[in-house]
């Protein structure tokens, strides 16, 4: 690969990453997944080899998860750790057959089938016929069960916006047309993956919020600041693979490098300022809405411990996420700055649920 087209920026972390102990059992459980799905090398039948095993143990999913889920029992970590390899296969296997071929046709077949392997009443879904769809049935068997249905519907919703995503994604490419800044924050917002990802906080914390506050204002902050950082990290880190070997448009970076008319380490830099302010939002968000939320609400101490649960999972992901970022071959990370030093004596270390006025602390 070409040398890095820009220095990674020192970005904001303002907690510390923790591991997740249950990382090699996870990833020696992922693996066996991974490849019963058909997932590494070429399939049975013929089909195309989108990752080799070298490329899967390198990518190091299971890193991911419990980098991203630190506090996950075991048997909790290995199930989201299967999710995370089957939405990274699906975004592959779809650039392998759609992006790089701009068959949008084809790409609303293979996409349209996909929603039938996440019936909320359970019900058998069709036969599978690819490794995305045999992974999505198998999970979907495995996970629905343990959650309600308010949740099913909320999580099926994020998968489905994800397709969109892709529909989205698909046709600026096949345009050459990259999104200006307002429009691209807000179309990932709503269906890039953290939404997706923030549902599954909640079954790695097993901690459901609660459906009457699951849509107010201070929540929706919670995700949409969350979604923001997430998205623009991974720009960040995914700049250089996205637009050198994939002709990627829809990235954060290059955004605002063709917005600006700036060079990408100007852009790069522009991102993580506003990774920053978004994050800062959510920790604002946390310490002063909350409260008020839960006294309006009249939330049970175990609905708000649920509510606090799920925004200490959220502050995990995003200092876990970066960690992975930092050590996965899938991602630019030569020279990167070193975690924390940014947050020492400039801003304060975090959320920290302990604050909320809950039945007990919970660090």
């Amino acid at each position: 690969m070409a040398d890095q087209p820009f220095e990674l920026p020192d970005f904001y972390l303002p907690h510390p990453a923790r591991l997740n102990p249950h990382l090699e059992s996870a990833r020696a459980h992922d693996k066996r997944w991974a490849l019963e799905m058909e997932m590494i090398g070429c399939t049975k039948d013929g089909g195309p080899e989108i990752w080799s095993e070298a490329y899967f143990d390198g990518m190091d999913m299971a890193g991911l998860c419990a980098w991203a889920h630190p506090d996950a029992p075991g048997d909790r970590l290995d199930l989201v750790t299967d999710w995370y390899t089957w939405v990274f296969y699906f975004d592959d296997h779809f650039l392998a057959l759609f992006k790089r071929t701009k068959d949008q046709q084809g790409a609303k077949a293979y996409l349209d089938r996909l929603m039938a392997f996440m019936p909320l009443d359970l019900s058998d879904p069709p036969q599978w016929t690819n490794p995305v769809e045999r992974g999505l049935a198998d999970l979907w068997r495995r996970t629905a069960p343990h959650m309600s249905m308010d949740w099913r519907a909320r999580f099926a919703v994020s998968t489905e916006n994800l397709l969109v995503d892709c529909v989205w994604e698909l046709d600026n490419i096949a345009n050459g047309r990259v999104p200006n800044p307002i429009d691209y924050l807000g179309m990932r917002r709503k269906v890039g993956g953290a939404p997706w990802s923030a549902g599954l906080v909640e079954y790695t914390e097993g901690a459901e919020v609660p459906e009457r506050v699951a849509h107010s204002r201070p929540l929706r902050v919670l995700r949409d600041t969350f979604a923001d950082g997430v998205h623009l990290r991974n720009d960040i880190f995914s700049y250089q693979r996205e637009t050198q070997q994939e002709g990627e448009v829809n990235n954060g970076v290059l955004v605002l490098e063709t917005f600006l008319g700036c060079g990408p380490q100007q852009a790069a830099d522009t991102v993580s300022d506003i990774i920053t302010s978004r994050l800062r939002q959510f920790e604002h968000t946390a310490l002063t809405e909350l409260p008020p939320l839960f006294a309006e609400h009249a939330l049970t101490p175990a609905e708000q411990l649920a509510v606090a649960k799920y925004v200490k999972g959220l502050q995990d992901w995003q200092s876990g996420g970066h960690q992975w970022h930092l050590r996965s071959n899938r991602y630019m990370n030569k020279n990167a700055p070193v975690p924390g030093a940014r947050r020492a004596g400039r801003f304060r270390s975090g959320v920290g649920t302990g604050s909320l006025p809950i039945g007990g602390g919970h660090g």
